[in-house]
């Protein structure tokens, strides 16, 4: 010190001096005489070994007052260097723009001169830690100082610095090695270091103040959360995470001492942490010990909760030497309780600040709430991974207080939606994560080795091996001292452990020292309480669970001693925990017993809780919630899939299966579907609930239950579910969405088509059998394969025996022959020569059983039986002729036993016959001779059915392949001879000779006949051959035969007679069209179609139906040859086929005359078969486009409503199809439409009380609250148009105006009432998406109240004064119009109300709504409120919506219940000023009827403002 002022007196005397302990600063400040740095170092190396009172004693207070004004010039003079707003302009110069030398040279002193300031600052806190010259009046001030200043360096020097842009020319100076400010920055570095280290000393030593603190640490968090990204990844790296490592010690310390300042530091760092760009936020991670990584964050928040724990000498202190009393026990408790607890504390309040962050507060604007869940997020995945590491026991207690607080979340009705879909992430990842711990445990050691919380009933094994595992963790924590890895982490673990081995301990003492509980029971009452009341008293819990209540037998001084010697442990490694200790323990060995110590904690016994929140969100109301609950079970069940087994579980998913929502429906299918393919007890309980949601609305849902249906295909041997899967795939070939029939297509062909040639033959062997069984060359597990296959498709073809079906077979197998790709096609193609040499196989085994005498129940419970083998191969004969003509030979046995076999049986052969006839490969002579005599004799004694397949086959036989006319000739011949004598007797007046059944199998015989053989064609070519049919007549066979029908189909014959000779004329009309137009032949359609007979009626449908598929067919063919060849050009084709024009104008012009006719029998009473022939001549009406659709649409929108599925959806898909091609006018007849729709629904109900406007045949599952409207397909029609859409719902309620001015009335109009109600029921359930609808709809309700409504209410006013003679005006037609017209208004009046209940809306929204202004607001989703009546209106204030009023007291009562009603709503004409402006209106309109009947009283219902509007 002498030295230091000897220099600066003589400096100051004399200015050219040289300093050696000073430096000159001229540049800066006021002062430019400073200490050195060499000087300040000096004076610390001299100040170290002397002691505080040593100093005192022998240096007087003067010459410290003169250093400590030194230093405080010092600091003012790194203050005055301004280097925060050097760098802050430095920052300014673009890179590439060459830095001023004097601005270097300036910077560089200013550098300088701050770290001159930065030791000064440590030598200030190394005398202040020492308590070295406080007595110095000035001491605190410049402590201030120094504190102020490091603050300020931290803050606007070096975190800057870190801070800055790589695109500044400062940039590249500073952290370019080359550069010479590059040195500076590392010296600024390494002093800020120093200083930092110093504060912390001194804040351990509480010898800070709060001011001093709070901003030191503020600087402390910002330099924490700097980026080292233009640091290189040497020295300077090193250097900047000691640095932040130190502000992070400083943290830690000032947390662990300071307790009122923990909820500050914690709200500053996370509030500084969200202030961080996304990518910095994330950057900075720590590595720990097993490998992963975990944000910098998350390290730095349980670091700071684990300093928080009490110090280990506290917490051991008392039970060395064991033997304590039970009151001793219990202070004890409390001391490790309270170390527990001060941690528990801080966890709490950082995970509720979070929380509490995360929700939407609406009261304070835009707020980080998106950040904060994603922080929060962050932190929780970091913790949860941390669980079992033992340096980190904090992770697992606040993971634990956060399970604690999202099950509040999830139990508060008013929680936030956003927050409660994080607690239902965060509890599935907990849970799982509880799941998957528990499961590898259980997996990796056995009951043996299985730790257990230490309870009085704990066996001395238990309590041996707890020390162990326990004493592992402590023991090689104790080796991490040093390193700083496991701050506080020993004394958390010791005081959670010992709370738990004392409580054991007290419980003890309490069983063995009655009389001593007894005295310490008056003042320990309190205690004994908070023990109850902990967490780590969990050992009560396990006596409890084992069922042991009586301990005093079970625990002995062995299990007490066993205990102390464990705490006694703990001690011992307490009071050595600050010096690092060499230990055996590794880190596999300690991480290995903190997992399996972890397992004993709370956290892991609430997976049950967990689990019950989650599975009581899958019925929240919100849509996102029930989605997220979802896939949070999905998680769950990913680790512990034997939860989907629990009854509630399976309960609250299957719910989810019906949900309203598809994305909901989505997740359901989602998390079922990844368990239940291969988990086979968890495909019987859910494959019902699945496999139905392959008809789902949602096109995702439905994909996504497709695959899960192939997955289950592809691992399950039950043949019946095979069977069910394929059905349900099959029926999707023909879905509406054209990414679902691909999908489709796309899984029947991998899971029915696919080939594998490397398992069964090669291609050489399968060449060469391609002439004869490709079966047999199949591999034993091949032809296995094979035949399962065979099996289901065959069972498929046998569970839905329809035309549809087989129409899907026969698309499916087209689209797999040509398949995508040349390979796929063939291996399909391949298979189907397979499939069909199967089953040709299993009909030879079917057969050789039943001639064995073998049960033939063995061989259906196999799935071959003859039926089904003939059924399905009569199926594949359409599809694949050329396949099943290599085995049609072996069924003509079948033929020959024609009179016992079966005629299904029969039937089938026939088909497979006349499919394949014509393709199997060099048929024998003997063989078609046989044939066609099993052919010819079926037709003398067979029924009709059979006759209609055997003719056609033997035709083709006939014409085709054996030549023999003669055969052909006769039988024809013959017959239309039978028919002619026939035809000359009844001519003459005479009886028939043959019976009607003789008579109608001539007909069919000689009708068919002529209809698949062309009898003058044949003539012309070979006039030798047929001159018998000379002797029939000259002309045209079929011009002859039509004659002969014709006269067969009149009135006076039978009419059995009848009938077979309408068929007939069908089957000629196909042969030659033009006949169907000739008079005679209209005659015949016009009788029969007029005629009372239903039989008549459906048979000339029928012909109407054949004649057009025929035609479509004939059309198809024709485009197929159009498009597979070149056509010459010749005369005939530029001139044009007029005989083929001529007959495709036919079928136009019979559906064009008959068309109405039609459509009326299609409504026909009693004849369902008539409707649905009239129904499918209708369909292919519009396919094929022979008449104008709107004569067409009002039946259309009426079948639509039918029961029928198939009817229904072949209509629906018709009505989509011509509104997507016509949409311009083709709703033009809707409200015909909807009146038909009435109609056909008392048609098939019967009676008017039956008719409702609820879709009874609706599947419900998707919407169980509420019922489907018939209608609601012509609404889902026009939604996509707002405009339309309003003309739909205007039309609706326009259509429940009842017009209460027409005096006359007829029984016609009795079902108006009905029909209104039908409307109305229709309306109330039609799904509305937007507010918007449901605001138009009511708005229109009002306004036919407000019109016909109010006009219908004036005239029964002015009755009421006549009700006396009431009796006489029940007569009066007016009078019972007007009662009944009543009742269509109050039916209105009970759907407004409805519709206002069930979607919130009220008066005074319904009023403002105005139909000619944009939607806007009113575009927001129409949220429907589920009540207590199913959705549907309740009619108890308007009785005669269903019932009839019988007398006149029934109409007078609907009368005052009316007026009732209109007075009410007149009254709440102020609140309804629409209702009210509307009525003003037509009351005082000049030309308004019953103008002079509005009398005073009605006058003053209405407002002033009313009668202003009105005027």
């Amino acid at each position: 010190m002498t030295e230091i002022f000897s220099e600066e007196d003589e400096l100051a005397d004399d200015s050219d001096g040289k300093p050696v302990l000073f430096q000159r600063i001229l540049d800066i400040g006021v002062l430019p005489l400073v200490l050195c740095k060499h000087s300040v170092r000096r004076i610390r190396a001299l100040l170290e070994p002397c002691a505080a009172a040593h100093l005192s004693k022998h240096v007087s207070s003067d010459r410290l007052n003169r250093l400590v004004g030194l230093l405080v010039a010092a600091i003012q003079t790194a203050k005055d260097a301004s280097l925060a707003s050097m760098i802050k302009d430095g920052m300014l110069v673009d890179r590439g723009t060459e830095l001023v030398t004097a601005y270097c040279e300036r910077l560089e002193l200013a550098m300088s001169v701050t770290c001159l300031g930065l030791e000064v600052a440590v030598l200030v806190f190394h005398m202040v830690a020492q308590g070295k010259a406080l007595h110095v009046s000035s001491m605190g001030d410049l402590l201030h100082d120094c504190l102020a200043f490091l603050k300020e360096c931290l803050l606007d020097c070096v975190v800057p610095l870190l801070d800055m842009d790589a695109e500044c020319e400062l940039a590249h100076a500073v952290f370019n090695r080359s550069q010479p400010l590059h040195g500076q920055m590392c010296t600024l570095l390494e002093a800020a270091l120093a200083t930092t280290n110093s504060v912390t000393a001194i804040t351990a030593q509480h010898a800070l103040c709060e001011e001093d603190i709070v901003p030191l640490l503020y600087a402390s968090i910002s330099v924490m959360f700097c980026s080292s990204a233009l640091l290189s990844s040497g020295v300077e790296s090193n250097l900047f995470e000691s640095v932040r490592r130190s502000s992070q010690s400083l943290l830690r310390s000032v947390f662990e001492l300071r307790a009122d300042q923990r909820p500050w530091i914690l709200e500053e760092i996370l509030a500084s942490l969200i202030k961080l760009p996304a990518q910095k936020r994330v950057q900075s991670m720590h590595r720990i010990a097993g490998g992963k990584s975990v944000q910098f964050i998350t390290v730095l928040l349980l670091q700071l909760l684990q300093a928080t724990a009490q110090s280990p000498e506290d917490l051991t202190a008392g039970f060395e030497s064991g033997a304590l009393s039970a009151k001793e026990y219990r202070i004890l408790l409390q001391r490790h309780k309270k170390a527990v607890s001060m941690v528990s504390s801080s966890a709490d309040f950082t995970i509720r600040y979070m929380i509490g962050r995360c929700a939407k507060r609406e009261s304070k604007g835009t707020a980080n709430e998106a950040e904060f869940r994603a922080l929060l997020e962050l932190f929780i995945n970091d913790c949860v991974v941390l669980l079992g590491h033992p340096q980190w026991p904090a992770a697992e207690l606040v993971v634990r207080i956060y399970s604690l607080h999202i099950l509040e979340v999830l139990d508060d009705d008013k929680s936030d939606v956003v927050l409660k879909a994080l607690a239902l992430e965060s509890a599935a990842q907990i849970a799982s994560h509880i799941a998957q711990s528990q499961r590898l445990h259980d997996s990796s050691g056995g009951d043996g080795s299985k730790l257990e919380w230490i309870s009085p009933s704990s066996s001395l094994e238990s309590i041996s091996r707890f020390q162990t595992a326990t004493t592992t963790i402590l023991e090689y924590l104790q080796a991490k001292v040093v390193s700083g890895e496991s701050t506080g982490a020993i004394p958390l673990y010791i005081g959670n452990w010992a709370a738990m081995l004392v409580a054991t301990l007290l419980k003890g003492s309490r069983s063995e020292s009655s009389s001593d509980n007894d005295a310490d029971t008056g003042d320990s009452g309190a205690d004994d309480s908070d023990l109850g009341s902990d967490d780590s008293d969990s050992d009560s819990d396990s006596d409890n669970d084992n069922g042991q209540k009586d301990v005093s037998s079970t625990f002995d001084i062995h299990k007490r001693k066993a205990i102390e010697e464990c705490l006694q442990v703990y001690a011992a490694i307490a009071h050595r925990s600050t010096k690092a200790m060499s230990t055996t323990a590794s880190y596999t060995s300690a991480a290995e017993a903190a997992r399996a110590t972890l397992l004993l904690q709370p956290l892991y016994r609430s997976f049950d809780m967990l689990l019950t929140r989650v599975t009581l969100a899958l019925g929240a109301s919100q849509v996102a919630l029930r989605s997220k609950a979802l896939r949070a079970l999905n998680q769950i069940a990913l680790h512990r899939p034997p939860v989907l087994y629990q009854a509630n579980v399976k309960y609250a998913i299957n719910h989810r299966l019906q949900d309203s929502s598809p994305q909901v429906r989505e997740a359901a299918i989602d998390l079922i579907g990844k368990h239940i393919a291969h988990n086979p007890e968890l495909t019987d309980q859910y494959y019902e609930f699945i496999s139905v949601r392959v008809l789902d609305k949602g096109s995702s849902v439905r994909r996504r239950v497709m695959r899960i249906l192939a997955d289950i295909y592809a691992l399950s041997e039950n043949i019946e579910q095979l069977v069910d899967i394929g059905i349900r795939l099959l029926q999707r070939t023909n879905d509406d969405e054209r990414t679902i029939r691909e999908l489709a297509f796309k899984t029947l062909q991998e899971l029915w088509f696919s080939y594998s040639r490397s398992a069964d033959a090669d291609e050489e062997t399968v060449a060469a059998e391609t002439a004869r069984n490709v079966f047999n060359t199949l591999s034993p597990d091949g032809q296995k394969e094979m035949l399962k296959r065979v099996r289901v498709m065959t069972g498929v073809v046998e569970a839905v025996r329809s035309h549809e079906l087989v129409d899907l077979m026969a698309s499916l197998f087209e689209h797999v022959s040509s398949g995508p790709s040349q390979s796929e096609a063939e291996d399909a193609q391949l298979v189907i020569r397979c499939v069909i040499d199967a089953l040709f196989e299993q009909l030879l085994r079917a057969e050789e059983s039943a001639a064995d005498g073998l049960d033939a129940g063995a061989d259906i419970a196999e799935g071959f039986s003859v039926a089904t083998c003939l059924r399905f191969i009569s199926t594949l004969s359409s599809i694949a002729p050329e396949a099943v003509g290599l085995h049609a030979e072996s069924l003509s046995a079948y033929l020959k036993l024609s009179k016992t076999a079966e005629q299904d049986t029969l039937a089938n052969v026939l088909v497979i016959f006349g499919n394949t006839l014509l393709k199997i490969p060099h048929p024998g002579a003997a063989f078609l001779r046989s044939l066609e005599d099993d052919l010819i004799s079926l037709l003398s004694s067979s029924p009709q059915n059979i006759l209609a397949l055997a003719v056609p086959c033997m035709c083709d036989l006939i014409e085709k392949l054996t030549r023999n006319h003669v055969k052909l000739i006769r039988v024809f011949r013959s017959c239309v001879l039978q028919l002619c004598r026939e035809q000359r007797v009844i001519s003459g007046g005479g009886k028939g000779a043959l019976t009607s059944k003789n008579l109608m199998r001539f007909i069919i015989l000689a009708g068919l006949s002529c209809r698949y053989f062309d009898f003058d064609k044949h003539r012309q070519r070979q006039k030798e051959h047929f001159r018998e049919l000379d002797q029939l007549a000259k002309g045209s066979m079929v011009e002859l035969l039509n004659e002969l029908l014709l006269f067969f189909a009149r009135p006076i014959h039978s009419a059995p007679v009848q009938l077979a000779a309408i068929q007939m004329l069908g089957q000629l009309h196909i042969k030659r069209p033009r006949l169907a137009v000739e008079p005679q032949a209209r005659a015949m359609m016009d009788r029969a179609l007029a005629g009372d007979s239903a039989s008549h009626q459906l048979q000339v449908l029928r012909n109407f139906l054949e004649f057009l598929r025929t035609d479509a067919k004939r059309l198809a063919a024709q485009e197929r040859d159009d498009r597979s060849k070149e056509r010459e050009i010749d005369a005939k084709a530029l001139v044009g086929n007029t005989g083929g024009m001529s007959e495709a104008g036919v079928g136009a012009s019979l559906m064009q005359t008959y068309l109405d006719r039609i459509i009326g029998a299609t409504f026909a009473t009693n004849a369902a078969p008539l409707r649905a022939a009239g129904f499918e001549v209708i369909s292919l009406v519009l396919e094929q486009g022979l008449a104008h659709p709107l004569k067409c649409m009002p039946a259309l929108i009426a079948l639509s409503t039918s029961s029928d599925p198939y009817i229904r959806n072949k209509a629906l898909k018709l009505h989509q199809e011509l509104s997507f091609k016509h949409a311009s006018f083709i709703h033009s007849r809707d409200l015909e439409g909807v009146r038909k729709a009435y109609e056909y629904q008392l048609l098939v109900r019967g009676q008017t009380e039956d008719v409702s406007g609820y879709d009874s045949s609706a599947d419900l599952r998707d919407r169980p609250d509420r019922p489907a409207a018939c209608l609601q397909f012509l609404y889902s029609l026009s939604r996509s148009r707002r405009t339309r859409r309003n003309e739909l719902l205007t039309m609706l309620v326009k259509a429940c105006d009842f017009d209460a001015g027409t005096a006359a009335y007829s029984d016609a109009n009795s079902t108006d009432i009905p029909f209104v109600r039908f409307v109305a029921e229709n309306i109330s359930a039609l799904e509305f998406k937007y507010l918007d609808e449901v605001l138009h709809t009511i708005y229109q309700i009002s306004s036919v109240i407000a019109s016909s409504g109010l006009n219908l209410y004036q005239q029964i006013e002015t009755d009421a004064t006549h009700e006396a003679s009431a009796g006489d005006n029940a007569q009066d037609a007016q009078w019972q119009q007007a009662t009944r017209a009543s009742v269509c208004i109050s039916i209105l009046f009970v759907l407004r109300e409805f519709l206002k209940s069930h979607y919130g809306v009220s008066e005074s929204r319904c009023t403002s709504y105005n139909p000619g202004e944009a939607a806007g607001a009113r575009d927001k989703a129409a949220a429907w409120h589920a009540q207590d009546d199913g959705g549907r209106i309740d009619w108890g204030p308007c009785p005669y919506a269903l019932q009839r009023m019988e007398s006149t007291a029934d109409c007078i009562a609907q009368r005052q219940r009316f007026r009732r009603m209109m007075a009410e709503s007149l009254a709440a004409s102020e609140e309804s000023p629409v209702l009210a402006a509307n009525a003003a209106a037509d009351r005082f309109a000049p030309d308004a009827p019953g103008d002079e009947l509005l009398n005073a009283e009605d006058l003053e219902m209405l407002s002033v403002d009313d009668l202003e509007e009105a005027g």
